[in-house]
């Protein structure tokens, strides 16, 4: 019932757009907040931006205010949208694509599903005008990850999945770029030291030719000092090729390692997970996936700030990885969702670690982080002999059953070899 209701609203939609190219209504801020329907926001991005071009827009400071408000304080970002009285008609394409967002995220945190998955489809209609670079950006990309959690709240587990994956992809398209940004800044900075240094060396050696055509009787002083000086050259480019080599060495475990918690990060996460389910297949052995969430996690972001969020998921990293084995792969992969790939691991060891890191994590004393509620975990488990032998394929799978252990009720743990069954049902 569910998709054939997303299905006819964009239908409707797609029609009206072109239908109100021959009406010119202005749509203000005060209508949008529940009235608005998907034929006004389509014919008010037609109007305004015909051309199929996709290119960057500027934002404004007051749609951007009025994004990050809504991060922090949905009820604020509520009172300040309902006195918001320009005419949306008049934003370009971009910022149309934010106020559809702001308000599925106002949406979302009062637990209006269905209404927050009508307002992002809008905005994913404006997205063929926006410049791929500018929607890979977090304040744009952040619509697949906010459209992923209403869709998983209503049970469209499936579109839940494909929309989080738009977001990963996204998110790990714009940390790519601003990497080879960060490092082709530092190569640059490097360069330019690396020719001041030699045109010191130049300068020294011209001095040291000037001093040979001096005083002969100095000439013995003179050698000598040129070979003081030569060794001093040697050294200093010694000094610069170790140099070169660790910040090279720095730079590849960067871009390698999440830099908050100090785990793997998710290029290295898919990187190491089709490397170890390559290997499991050819040496006939078991490869077990745990995927994990902090339960509550925004409750602790917007009680206590951001900063205090940031030093949970470390001290949970820590926590975590005191009970991984040599041989296990612990990452980060987005936000709270942490995985552990477990190589030569059946499901009943899986799950048996997967409870033993849900017990460690709710008995885990935090109220030196101002935390005085216990923090838990919802965990889901797959192994490779259960789904396809693919890593994308069990990583899947175990997304699908941490959703599950959502679903029932958090501070589990979910094997998806329970739930195969039903998924295979829903798939057909």
């Amino acid at each position: 019932m569910w998709l054939m209701r997303r299905t006819v609203i964009n239908t409707l939609s797609r029609l009206i757009m072109g239908l109100s190219l021959s009406v010119s209504t202005p749509i203000y801020a005060g209508q949008l907040i529940g009235e608005t329907t998907p034929q006004q926001y389509s014919k008010a991005a037609v109007l305004n931006h015909a051309p199929s071009q996709k290119i960057e827009f500027l934002i404004s400071s007051n749609i951007l205010t009025l994004l990050e408000l809504s991060n922090k304080s949905p009820e604020d970002a509520e009172q300040e949208l309902a006195s918001y009285h320009q005419d949306v008609s008049q934003l370009n394409v971009a910022e149309q694509y934010l106020f559809l967002l702001t308000q599925g995220k106002i949406k979302q945190y009062y637990q209006q599903h269905i209404q927050v998955v009508d307002l992002l489809e809008q905005a994913k209609l404006l997205s063929d005008k926006i410049a791929e670079q500018q929607l890979y950006s977090p304040e744009f990309s952040d619509l697949y990850l906010i459209l992923a959690q209403s869709l998983a709240a209503i049970g469209d587990f499936e579109e839940a999945y494909q929309a989080k994956k738009s977001y990963i992809e996204k998110f790990n398209d714009y940390s790519d770029k601003k990497r080879d940004n960060t490092v082709a800044l530092l190569t640059k900075k490097y360069e330019i030291a690396h020719k001041v240094e030699a045109n010191n060396l130049l300068d020294n050696e011209n001095k040291l030719k000037v001093l040979q055509l001096g005083d002969v009787k100095r000439q013995q002083e003179n050698q000598l000092r040129n070979f003081i000086w030569i060794f001093c050259v040697i050294l200093i480019f010694i000094l610069l090729f170790f140099r070169q080599f660790k910040v090279r060495k720095k730079l590849i475990l960067l871009t390698k390692t999440d830099s908050l918690t100090g785990v793997l990060n998710r290029s290295a996460l898919f990187a190491q997970g089709q490397a170890l389910t390559q290997h499991s297949i050819e040496q006939q052995n078991e490869l077990s996936v745990l995927l994990f969430d902090i339960d509550h996690f925004k409750n602790i972001n917007d009680e206590l700030g951001h900063k205090t969020g940031d030093l949970v998921l470390v001290e949970i990293a820590k926590l975590v990885s005191e009970t991984m084995r040599a041989r296990d792969v612990f990452a980060r992969l987005a936000g709270e969702e942490f995985v552990i790939l477990l190589p030569n691991t059946d499901i009943d060891k899986a799950k048996a670690i997967a409870v033993r890191v849900i017990e460690k994590i709710a008995q885990y004393n935090f109220r030196n982080l101002g935390i005085k509620r216990p923090i838990t975990l919802s965990i889901g488990v797959a192994n490779m002999k259960d789904t396809v032998p693919a890593f994308d394929d069990i990583l899947h799978a175990a997304d699908l059953a941490m959703y599950q252990a959502k679903q029932q009720g958090r501070n589990q743990m979910v094997n998806y070899a329970t739930i195969a069954e039903d998924q295979e049902r829903q798939a057909n």
